[in-house]
């Protein structure tokens, strides 16, 4: 990774609060006492524990945050993706960046112990080359669909060859419905159950460079948000 790269992320979304401790308690319910170092990362709320041999860092996903304790680092893993994906370096774009739909069971695994939830992402097998995430074509949405969810969402690749009839019925009720859009790649986000549906994450047109998609990804963010919020509302 190139230093230019790493400093501009930084600048995004990264806080310190290493002179001061604080308690953080997760959706969970477990509880971090006197937490420092403090720092946002794409994967999650960063922090240190304990002192001296037990002294440890721990990293907990933003899905798995409260909502007070993500407003205090103004920070998400879904502004960094975005940020992410400005940076428009190219992806390798290849079928093990997520699950493939035989894998289902782990998908839902890993969406459950996460706290998050699974994007179904419709794709062809052409689709998988190296890519700008900012540029036109499926393949560079593509790489922007993953440089944005790759750390927010639970990631599953489904074949438009031969798998379209195998999802469950949630995803194909984003994948059938009338936001689809009529391109690939696009996404239908689910529970982690796969049980139902939050919203589908259209591709954006035949002509949508990343500009374009950002606004539309912007919007169905706001979705998944008000979406996990009241489901959290709810339990």
């Amino acid at each position: 990774m190139k230093p230019k790269f790493l400093f501009s992320l930084a600048g995004v979304c990264v806080i310190l609060n290493g002179l001061r401790a604080e308690d953080i308690t997760t959706l969970d319910g477990q509880t971090y006492a006197n937490v420092r170092d403090v720092m946002a990362k794409p994967n999650g709320l960063f922090f240190v524990v304990g002192t001296d041999d037990s002294m440890k860092g721990v990293t907990v996903a933003y899905t798995n945050l409260t909502d007070t304790v993500r407003e205090e680092y103004h920070c998400d893993a879904y502004d960094l993706g975005l940020a992410l994906a400005r940076q428009n370096q190219a992806v390798d774009l290849n079928k093990n960046l997520a699950f493939s739909l035989d894998q289902l069971d782990a998908a839902r695994k890993k969406a459950k112990a996460e706290h998050k939830l699974l994007g179904f992402i419709m794709t062809w097998d052409s689709f998988f080359v190296p890519a700008h995430p900012m540029g036109h074509g499926s393949d560079s949405a593509l790489a922007d669909f993953y440089d944005v969810f790759k750390d927010s969402l639970v990631l599953v690749f489904v074949r438009h060859e031969n798998e379209l009839d195998k999802v469950p019925a949630a995803v194909k009720q984003g994948f059938l419905g009338p936001e689809e859009g009529g391109f690939a790649p696009n996404m239908a986000v689910v529970t982690a159950d796969g049980s139902e549906f939050v919203c589908e994450i259209p591709y954006g047109g035949k002509y949508a460079d990343g500009a374009t998609r950002e606004q539309i990804l912007r919007q169905k963010i706001a979705v998944i948000k008000k979406f996990l919020k009241t489901h959290a509302r709810s339990k």
